[in-house]
């Protein structure tokens, strides 16, 4: 029903106003019709750049620039128009014999009501693609109560396009870039699957963000944390102040300019990245305490096996929970609720009992250090930032795809959690 109100008015209106400025001025604005439905796509990220100037709204600048793309064509070929309605205008008034003015005004005036015609169905066109467009991420964000009153008439429209098939002429005439449309399937899939939301952070190229304080009190504040997960009506979470933050973040715009769509897909819906799978210390590596004492055992080949399981329960006490999270962006952190054992060799000398290990804990451990890691050739080395200052080490993978990696003065083993 939407489509053809819209339709009807733009054969009225646009065939009206071709009937009263003439077929010349028409026919220009045609052209520029058909130039602006073509190449305001193309454009459209150069009028980003010029929003972002005026606005910190991505909504904002998201859904203007190609209408600003399209009506800026417009307006170049309108003023064209209007200088050769005036060229040729002022020969036929002043130059011309008058029946030869008349013809040519009268001519001019119903040829435009044509040229309106087609016009409208031009503008039609371009409506409906930006329609067509707007509505495939509307579509996804579609609240199960109540929606605002924008989005609704966006998938309004959107359902009216399809049940006329006058989406199929909108589909061809204009194609949207693959990063738009992964864009919208990444946001619907998140919106409507609230387990994936807490998988979001675990993939690679957001471990960093995730390690971010100032962003772990936007997500975890009583009133947002509550939002996504509940499918909110969508325009209360963009006017949550938090979302604004969340979005202006520098560090959310710059790692959301390195992002893999098409990878972020996967990866949500298989939990594997292909891409970061092909970097061997890109990951999180849980302690492994039984590797961790055979490596140490294997370095002294005197440890009595009452000492290995001495030391494999003081692990169990104070390090069962140690994480090793390595980022993309070569970072490293350390998690874990308790400091680190000290020398285990010298932790062999003392007389002490084995104390019971606590349970495990329901969320993940704090960090403890932070620091970073490189690759030269086929070998790593990961540095620490310790209360004794930085710590160097070489990190070797050994059987099964385990991290080998000296922590201070001791070598500790993880293994990936997948």
């Amino acid at each position: 029903m939407t489509i053809s109100i819209l339709a009807v008015f733009l054969f009225v209106t646009v065939g009206a106003l071709g009937r009263q400025v003439g077929a010349l001025r028409m026919s220009i604005s045609l052209v520029g019709v058909i130039v602006a439905l073509f190449v305001a796509g193309p454009l459209a990220p150069y009028f980003r750049k010029g929003l972002e100037l005026v606005s910190k709204s991505p909504i904002v600048i998201w859904s203007l620039a190609a209408p600003l793309a399209f009506l800026a064509v417009m307006l170049v070929f309108n003023s064209i128009a209007v200088a050769a309605y005036l060229k040729i205008g002022n020969y036929y008034k002043y130059r011309a014999k008058d029946d030869i003015r008349i013809r040519w005004e009268r001519m001019d005036s119903q040829l435009g009501l044509c040229v309106g015609i087609v016009a409208a169905v031009v503008y039609l066109i371009a409506g409906s693609a930006y329609v067509y467009h707007v509505g495939y991420v509307t579509k996804q964000v579609e609240s199960p109560g109540d929606n605002p009153f924008w989005l609704g008439m966006a998938n309004k429209m959107r359902d009216d396009l399809s049940s006329t098939k006058f989406d199929r002429v909108a589909a061809a005439v204009t194609t949207a870039s693959p990063k738009f449309t992964e864009t919208a399937d990444l946001l619907g899939l998140l919106y409507h699957n609230k387990e994936l939301q807490s998988r979001l952070p675990e993939y690679p190229l957001f471990m960093s963000l995730a390690e971010n304080g100032e962003l772990q009190n936007s997500f975890t504040n009583e009133t947002y944390s509550v939002l996504l997960p509940a499918k909110t009506n969508v325009a209360a979470i963009l006017k949550d102040p938090t979302t604004e933050t969340i979005l202006n973040h520098p560090e959310i715009r710059r790692v959301m300019g390195e992002v893999d769509l098409a990878d972020l897909l996967t990866y949500l819906k298989t939990g594997k990245s292909e891409k970061y799978a092909k970097e061997l210390m890109v990951g999180k590596w849980q302690l492994d305490i039984n590797s961790t004492v055979k490596q140490y055992a294997r370095a002294d080949p005197k440890l009595t096996v009452p000492n290995q399981n001495r030391l494999r329960g003081m692990l169990r006490f104070r390090m069962a929970d140690y994480l090793l999270v390595t980022t993309p962006d070569e970072k490293v952190y350390v998690k874990g609720t308790q400091k680190p054992l000290p020398g285990f060799a010298s932790l062999m000398t003392q007389l002490f009992q084995v104390p019971v290990p606590p349970p495990p804990p329901t969320k993940q451990p704090p960090t403890l250090f932070t620091g970073s890691w490189k690759k030269e050739g086929d070998k790593y080395q990961i540095s620490i930032q310790t209360e004794q200052g930085e710590k160097t080490a070489d990190a070797n993978f050994v059987e099964n795809g385990k991290l080998s990696a000296g922590v201070g003065p001791n070598t500790l083993v993880f293994y990936r959690i997948d």
